[in-house]
């Protein structure tokens, strides 16, 4: 999109009716635009940038290209796989657009289809393993395991290193019941990458489906100091842990997964379970509530919960909660028995003896059932586990098996082939950015506060009070129409030659870096220096700005490296970092007390390796403000990398408590490498 780079810029709008050389440089930088939203998982955003180049220019094949993959990141299959009908019928020599269509139409369960697909790709690339490693995943998904095998001997033959391909094949030999050839396999993909935590999380689930608990535990030990962020490590974990009996391990690996990962229910579940196993009744009601809260018609947990309760003398929680199991199953007999218990207990006699009376005559029946008669709902099985889409309630006690040990072998069969892939290894927390809005999905309850960010706001200049978040977060449509709203208002404003331009100039730079448009903000911040050289928030921002270039101009490299289009050694550090290392100097030499621009300042030092700078930066950031959690765990991890690691543990554990749960992860993983 071209936003005029002059202090009276004109909308996108505007400039779609001006001249044809016009259009020509605003579809250019639109889709510059839009791609960049795209690397920062901005679909929304991005499909209104390419609505305006499809506007412009509807031969063009890209543009629906790119609307297709940001559609697919939303889950819109229908529209993804119409999006690239009309790219290649625009240009039928685009890769990945039958990549993103076989995947669309995989995610439809049209598996025919994405085949036709992927192997349409394959005549125009041969050597994509993206596109083969996608085909292998959807013939084994239709049930085709011999043609997968042989896409897998094609693949291998060709890549011959390539571990996920010896993962599929691992698993379409165990599917058909080569147990020994499986694990052949994933034994040859650790040869090549012993320190592959996917593959050694794919061969403990392996083993523990051979009841060889031991290595399957030991496998899981390695994948977790490989990879302490993965909360399905640590379920995997506490499943083999509990069929070795070691409930207390195995209640330590579901505290650090729900601890990644608040939003799991069958965690929470099997947490709450074996808590009453070790008799710690009222946490594990905390775990129950947290279940119910989320699935209110879940009877296994009404029923355990009501046993919790009875236990702890919550007679009235108690009979609450077995009556809604009683309503939904009326001849669960164990329900009565306990009920009539818990009346008894609140001096309810008449209800105690009437729920006597409905267990008496069943058991009556049974008795004189000739046949035997057993009922199944209240007999139980001598199963440990049971699965996920189990809702018998008799099996209450019963840890929840993770899909991983329940339905397959454990690899990750991820399709291939998004376009912003992230880096998923220990990194560096990002700097803080201006921005309108907070990213209240963050566990990190500390609230960002600076008295200087409070005071830039000034009404009638900005669109909203201005926060410091440090998240990448999606706009929706409502944010994304009122920010270019803004932009036309602030526009407007300049036009009348004002007393602080400055400040409009600032307020539209920040519209324009939340709609991921950094050319646009850059000049904008340029104009305001002019007029003001003093505001430190001009510094700040455009200190943000170019950091933000320089992810997506890297992502763009490591794409063209994939791709084999350049060189894969150069790793140089880019010069940008350095102009934002100058902006940020000027901010604390503008406002010395503002502890995030030290942290902001640091955190690149640490970035680029320049490890003392970054010490004394964070230093200081936390002198300023001893709440910054990200400023200790950021440091942390610089004293890793000097080696001081006594010093590292301490900051990693303030991090941590002060709500950054990675940190401890951190902790686990450099204090097992001393």
């Amino acid at each position: 999109m071209r936003i005029g780079r002059t202090v009276l810029a004109c909308t996108a709008v505007l400039w779609l009716m001006c001249a044809p050389l016009q259009a020509q440089i605003n579809t250019d930088r639109m889709m510059s635009v839009g791609r960049t939203a795209l690397y920062f998982d901005d679909y929304v955003l991005s499909i209104q940038y390419f609505n305006q180049v499809i506007n412009a220019k509807p031969y063009l094949s890209e543009p629906y290209f790119y609307r297709a993959v940001a559609k697919l990141s939303l889950e819109d299959y229908r529209g993804a796989e119409q999006d690239c009908n009309s790219s290649i019928s625009r240009n039928p020599f685009v890769v990945n657009a039958y990549q993103v269509r076989g995947l669309a139409r995989v995610y439809q369960e049209r598996y025919e289809d994405a085949i036709k697909d992927f192997r349409t790709g394959l005549r125009l690339d041969p050597d994509n393993s993206s596109l083969r490693h996608n085909l292998i995943l959807c013939l084994a998904r239709s049930g085709k395991n011999e043609e997968a095998i042989l896409a897998a001997d094609t693949l291998l033959a060709s890549s011959p290193r390539y571990a996920p391909a010896m993962a599929m094949r691992s698993d379409l030999l165990w599917d058909q019941g080569d147990s020994i050839g499986a694990l052949e396999w994933v034994n040859k993909a650790l040869e090549i990458n012993k320190y592959d935590a996917d593959m050694l999380h794919h061969r403990g689930v392996m083993l523990a489906r051979l009841e060889r608990y031991e290595e399957a535990e030991q496998d899981m030990d390695r994948a977790v100091y490989l990879n302490p962020g993965d909360a399905g490590f640590y379920i995997t974990r506490a499943m083999i842990r509990y069929f070795r009996d070691n409930l207390n391990g195995a209640l330590a690996d579901y505290d650090m997964s729900i601890m990644i990962d608040p939003g799991n229910i069958s965690g929470h579940y099997n947490r709450g379970n074996l808590r009453a196993q070790v008799g710690d009744d009222n946490r594990a009601i905390e775990d129950f509530d947290i279940v119910i809260d989320a699935e209110p018609d879940n009877m296994l947990a009404l029923f355990y919960r009501g046993i919790l309760r009875e236990s702890t003398g919550d007679y009235r929680g108690a009979e609450q909660d077995i009556t809604k199991v009683l309503e939904e199953y009326p001849q669960f007999i164990q329900g009565y028995q306990i009920r009539s218990e818990v009346r008894e207990k609140l001096g309810n006699r008449r209800g105690a003896e009437q729920d006597a009376m409905v267990v008496m005559r069943e058991q009556n029946r049974r008795f004189n059932n000739a046949m035997g008669y057993a009922d199944d709902q209240d007999e139980e099985d001598d199963a440990k586990t049971r699965g996920s889409s189990d809702k018998n309630v008799r099996n209450y006690r019963k840890i929840i098996v993770d899909e991983n040990l329940e339905n397959s072998t454990g690899f990750s069969s991820e399709y291939r082939g998004r376009v912003q892939n992230r880096n998923v290894e220990v990194q560096y927390l990002e700097p803080y950015r201006l921005t309108y809005f907070r990213d209240n999905s963050q566990k990190v309850s500390n609230i960002h506060y600076s008295r200087i960010v409070d005071d830039l706001y000034v009404p009638g200049y900005f669109y909203s009070e201005i926060v410091l978040e440090n998240h990448d977060l999606s706009l929706d449509e409502r944010q994304i129409s009122s920010l270019f709203a803004d932009i036309e208002k602030r526009t407007s404003q300049l036009s009348d030659n004002p007393a602080h331009p400055d400040n409009l100039l600032l307020a539209r730079a920040i519209d324009f870096s939340l709609l991921q448009d950094f050319t646009s903000a850059d000049t904008d911040l340029d104009n305001a220096m002019a007029y003001n050289p003093d505001n430190w928030a001009v510094w700040f921002l455009r200190a943000q700005i170019k950091v933000r270039s320089i992810q997506v101009k890297r992502a763009e490299q490591e794409l063209d490296m994939q791709q084999g289009r350049a060189d894969t050694h150069d790793k140089k550090i880019d010069p940008g970092y350095q102009y934002a290392v100058r902006d940020l100097t000027r901010v604390i030499d503008l406002e010395p007390s503002f502890a995030y621009a030290y942290y902001n300042r640091g955190t690149i030092y640490a970035m680029t390796n320049d490890l003392h700078a970054a010490l004394v930066d964070l230093d200081k950031a936390i002198e300023l403000d001893a709440t910054m959690a990200e400023a200790w765990y950021n440091r942390g991890l610089v004293l890793v990398l000097l080696n001081r690691m006594d010093d590292a543990f301490s900051d990693l554990s303030r991090a941590g408590e002060l709500g950054i749960y990675l940190a401890y992860n951190i902790i686990k993983r450099f204090s097992k490498s001393e």
